[in-house]
């Protein structure tokens, strides 16, 4: 985001850092309206931290960011703004009204509950200014053993007031109920719970929020609508931006260059040097960005090439370096693990910081122009995600090129082996039992191939773009036949008869073919002319004598088809998949050529098998038969991806019987 500049204030604060402030909120921000889920959700995550048992000393729970900006004395005088609080400073909310009401209902039901209580910040509605006097107006009342707050008068009786006290006795009604998972009392309320709400920040436990003050000239309304438009949030990256980039942000000045220039000289060489740094982080941010656009280099460091929650993909490398899994619910997580970083001293300062940026982005860019580590880690990002990018990033910081290369191919024999069912061999996983392990070592099988053939990278941008299914390359059985829509009968019919003429007009003194090619036609005009009439058995008695005849020619040549095997199967996209349906060879064939040829994209091995490329020694392979996947076929096939994935296979897996 192009308008938040170096001159912009970022900081964590603590609840009592928000006290005795002013806020005004302007007439573009809608009226305060969280509902039960906002407020249930605001409890229970702030009630959980604060009753965890394993929080580290010094841990806090943020909240999301709070995005304002110092209004100027005109404005001050303009809105007729008047506070005995911070000199009467006041600060326009841009982002964060919702929060800040909720916080100051808190306080003012602490209020009620300990007079003594004075915490408080004001709050100014341009649109409706009595709003910011009703939380000193809130009574409480008890009604069957129950507390609940109402006005003291009846002055706010308008929408906007509704949605304050509604909120106010969801939280009360929150601390006297409970819920499923919290069993909280109105006396922890007032105990516990706001004990460690409204700590400050160098307490055990507090709340925080993430204070964003803008300090240039960029006008807060159309702040406003950029915060508020869905592609643009305030995120990780952003704050992490001006984390780097604020005039607050500490570089520590080499000491030898220091050391050159006298006491007066030295605040002005330190100052220099920070803008030269910020400079330089300004420069580098834009190129990481514009590379991280490259949808090739996006897809191989990527589970999946879409953007998602990544309006800056230059975060992806914030969250692999602050080692965030998918599991991590906390939306700021990043941000706090690097703000962390700083303050607990494990990088030397924000200069330190950026260079880990650095390179964790070259290592990756690296990683992406080798053959090497492009297919074998790309594999492994496709299936495992970040998480296995973490692991990688680390692992090459501390041992030598050949370990990690070790390290590499003892993570993917890992991932294709199901170690749910130790002692199964992946030369037996099958379609039925096996299928996801099936689909994960084909796609190692095309990922392979590719690298070892050596004229071109995987493609993993177009491999992501679709789902990928197992494909039988010789047909099964009926099952896969959709029982109901003739249409679809009709299209296999259609497609069956072609492949059969066309198998018949190669050798056409086979009695059998003729015989069956007689009866198919009869079967398919009579589903042509009468289709309501036609069945699911009548589609299936045809399908199994089609089914019979090629099973018949395969077995002349050597043992019938593994049906379920790895020697039988494919990858095929969803849509190609569904398309091809339960067909025979020859359909499939020429489906997916079709397919080639408008350009969709066909994986390596899916192309090679349905081209009958793996026959390519054979003395007639010019001359072979095209029609159905023969046992020499399917042998050629087993045999070649036993030789590229010999690597990952165990040696006695190797002699495994065809």
């Amino acid at each position: 985001m192009s308008e938040l500049q170096s001159i912009n204030y970022l900081q964590l604060c603590a609840i009592p850092d928000l006290c005795n402030k002013n806020f005004f909120i302007p007439e573009y921000q809608r009226g305060f309206r969280w509902g039960d889920t906002q407020i249930r959700q605001f409890l229970e995550d702030t009630y959980s931290f604060i009753y965890e048992n394993n929080a580290d000393v010094g841990s806090f729970y943020c909240l999301q960011p709070v995005v304002v900006k110092k209004m100027t004395e005109q404005d001050v005088y303009v809105n007729n703004l008047e506070s005995k609080d911070d000199n009467n400073v006041w600060y326009e909310v841009i982002d964060g009204q919702q929060r800040l009401t909720t916080i100051r209902i808190v306080l003012a039901l602490e209020k009620l509950i300990d007079r003594f209580n004075k915490m408080h910040f004001n709050l100014y509605y341009k649109t409706r200014p009595e709003l910011g006097r009703l939380f000193d107006k809130f009574i409480i009342v008890e009604e069957d053993d129950k507390f609940f707050v109402k006005y003291a008068d009846t002055l706010f009786s308008d929408i906007d007031s509704w949605h304050i006290l509604n909120a106010a006795n969801k939280i009360l009604t929150w601390f006297q109920n409970g819920s499923k998972f919290f069993h909280p009392s109105l006396q922890e309320f007032k105990g516990g719970y706001f004990e460690n709400f409204s700590n400050t920040k160098d307490k055990p436990k507090s709340v925080q929020v993430i204070w964003y003050e803008l300090r240039d000239k960029s006008d807060p309304y159309d702040m406003f609508k950029r915060l508020n438009d869905k592609s643009i949030s305030l995120n990780n990256a952003e704050l992490i931006r001006g984390m780097f980039l604020s005039d607050s942000a500490i570089y520590k000045c080499d000491e030898q260059l220091l050391a050159q220039f006298n006491d007066e000289v030295r605040p002005i060489v330190e100052k220099r040097e920070q803008a030269r740094k910020q400079s330089h982080i300004i420069e580098e941010w834009d190129i990481i960005e514009s590379q991280l656009w490259d949808n090739k280099f996006w897809s191989f460091i990527k589970k999946d090439n879409t953007t998602g929650t990544y309006s800056c993909r230059i975060e992806y490398i914030f969250d692999l370096i602050s080692k965030k899994t998918s599991d991590q619910k906390d939306s700021l997580y990043t941000y706090l693990e690097f703000d962390d970083m700083i303050k607990s001293g494990s990088v030397k300062d924000l200069w330190d910081l950026w260079i880990i940026v650095e390179t964790y982005f070259s290592l990756l860019k690296a990683w992406f122009k080798d053959p090497y580590y492009y297919h074998k880690i790309g594999f492994l990002t496709t299936e495992l995600g970040a998480s296995v990018l973490i692991e990688l990033l680390s692992e090459s910081s501390k041992t030598s090129k050949a370990k990690f290369k070790e390290y590499i191919e003892t993570k993917i024999q890992d991932v294709i082996h199901d170690r749910k069912k130790p002692g199964r061999r992946i030369l037996d996983y099958n379609y039925k039992d096996d299928y996801s392990m099936l689909k994960r070592v084909l796609f190692l099988y095309n990922v392979e191939s590719t690298y070892q053939q050596g004229l071109e990278f995987f493609p993993f941008d177009k491999y992501k773009a679709s789902d990928w299914t197992l494909e039988h390359i010789h047909a099964q059985n009926s099952e896969r036949i959709d029982h109901s829509m003739k249409d679809k009968w009709l299209e296999w019919f259609e497609e069956n008869q072609k492949a059969l003429e066309r198998l018949h007009g190669r050798i056409q003194d086979d009695e059998n073919l003729s015989e069956l090619l007689t009866n198919f036609n009869k079967e398919y005009e009579k589903l042509k002319s009468n289709k309501d009439k036609y069945t699911f058995k009548d589609v299936t008695l045809v399908f199994d004598l089609v089914l019979k005849y090629f099973n018949d020619l395969s077995a002349k040549e050597g043992k019938p088809t593994v049906m379920h095997g790895i020697s039988n199967m494919a990858l095929l996209s969803g849509s190609t998949n569904s398309s091809i349906g339960n067909s025979v060879f020859e359909v499939k064939r020429q489906m997916i050529m079709d397919a080639d040829a408008r350009g969709e994209y066909i994986p390596l091995c899916t192309r090679k098998v349905f081209l009958k490329y793996y026959n390519k020694d054979d003395k007639d392979f010019t001359v072979q038969q095209n029609f159905y996947w023969s046992d020499r076929d399917r042998r050629h096939y087993l045999d070649d991806i036993k030789s590229v994935l010999k690597t990952y296979i165990d040696a006695e897996e190797t002699k495994v019987e065809d």
